[in-house]
């Protein structure tokens, strides 16, 4: 007799906890507020739905259908949540966090009321995307204290979403992951307490924190995992070896300026690489870009007023790649630029450029269009982050 059935994500559970919020939960479904893709799923042996279709066989005794494995996933939600009778639900105070961090790197706190455990922890059924879109589900307390279970259908244009604001929101929890070797906190200070050097502790540490969510970004995209790891790795490190690299090629002989220029065009020949990219144009680009920089420190373009900075950087830029230049697009767009810019501020300016690294993502995947309302979207996102 079976006593215990693993979800698809190998956690165990009790089976007769988890029969016993079954007989609970679909008697209390409120069928005329549900809706869901997952319930037009024939049910294979590949099905997952919280549960693979052969470990739910275990559970039910025979093939179960979409709605009954719907059901023993919001039984399993339940249980995550400490709950073993669905009498155990309870509004009670959720403390939650406020996106983002003052300047001093601490979030600020409130307090709402939501669904509750017996332990205070908050009751989250979770979602299923199986099916020609997602379906989430929700539990709500009548007035006579006892619950109502439904399901809310959404499509690919609502993942899409949530992809956008996994990726605005997330640079902003990644700091405090990464921490730092020196200061002994985060996971460079746990690397560095392992013998690794500063330098070493702190780039694998953000290799691995940015890694980590590009590549969990890019499995909500549709895409691979394992690339957006690759690309979000480099990423991560790139900027923290950059000094000690650049410094290395100085002492080794190299002029500081080539040296700069060096490093740019290796970190850009990883950087296409984990992206799949070509690695040449990656190299080139990079340092052509490094370089122009230089040159422009240099001879003084760099205090220029902004919009006629943008116009000679996109000049300069145009003669050494050898393409066409149109005066009138370059001082068109540094305008618009500047104008951005000086009415929205440099965070709203970081609010449309994440929009739009956003955009090259998912468009480069093929699965979600991003679109001028979901660049609105991002933008109130982020002011809301910033408050």
């Amino acid at each position: 007799m079976t006593t215990q059935i693993k979800d698809a994500d190998g956690k165990s559970f009790d089976v007769d906890t988890l029969k016993k919020l079954y007989v609970q939960i679909a008697p209390n479904i409120d069928q005329k507020r549900s809706s869901g893709s997952v319930f037009g799923t024939k049910v294979t042996d590949s099905t997952n739905i919280g549960f693979n279709a052969k470990e739910a066989t275990k559970f039910f005794g025979d093939t179960p259908t979409a709605a009954q494995m719907v059901v023993l996933d919001m039984a399993r939600g339940l249980a995550n949540a400490g709950v073993t009778d669905v009498s155990q639900i309870k509004k009670g105070p959720i403390e939650d966090y406020y996106p983002g961090y003052d300047d001093n790197g601490n979030r600020a706190t409130y307090t709402r009321i939501g669904n509750v455990g017996p332990s205070g922890q908050e009751i989250n059924l979770g979602n299923t995307y199986t099916g020609k879109g997602g379906t989430s589900y929700s539990v709500e307390l009548g007035n006579d204290g006892k619950p109502k279970f439904y399901t809310t259908g959404f499509d690919t244009s609502d993942k899409g979403k949530i992809l956008m604001a996994a990726s605005l929101l997330a640079p902003f929890a990644l700091g405090p992951l990464v921490g730092a070797a020196g200061a002994g906190s985060g996971l460079a200070g746990a690397l560095a307490g392992t013998g690794l050097g500063t330098t070493a502790a702190n780039a694998l540490a953000s290799g691995l924190v940015h890694g980590t969510v590009q590549g969990g970004l890019s499995s909500l995209a549709g895409g691979k995992f394992g690339k957006g790891f690759a690309s979000g790795f480099v990423g991560g490190a790139a900027p923290v070896v950059a000094g000690p690299v650049t410094q290395t090629l100085t002492q080794a002989g190299l002029s500081p300026e080539l040296a700069k220029i060096t490093t740019s065009g290796g970190i850009g020949g990883l950087s296409a690489a984990a992206g799949g990219r070509n690695i040449g144009q990656g190299v080139l680009g990079s340092a052509l870009n490094t370089g122009i920089g230089i040159g422009m420190d240099k001879a003084g373009i760099t205090k220029l007023p902004a919009p006629v900075r943008g116009v000679v950087t996109e000049g300069i830029s145009s003669a050494i790649r050898g393409k066409p230049f149109d005066l009138a697009s370059a001082a068109q767009n540094a305008a618009l630029n500047y104008g951005l810019n000086q009415t929205i501020g440099p965070q709203g300016m970081k609010a449309v450029n994440t929009f739009l690294a956003y955009k090259n993502m998912v468009d480069s995947l093929g699965r979600v269009k991003a679109s001028p309302s979901n660049a609105i979207t991002a933008f109130n996102a982020y002011k809301a982050q910033r408050r």
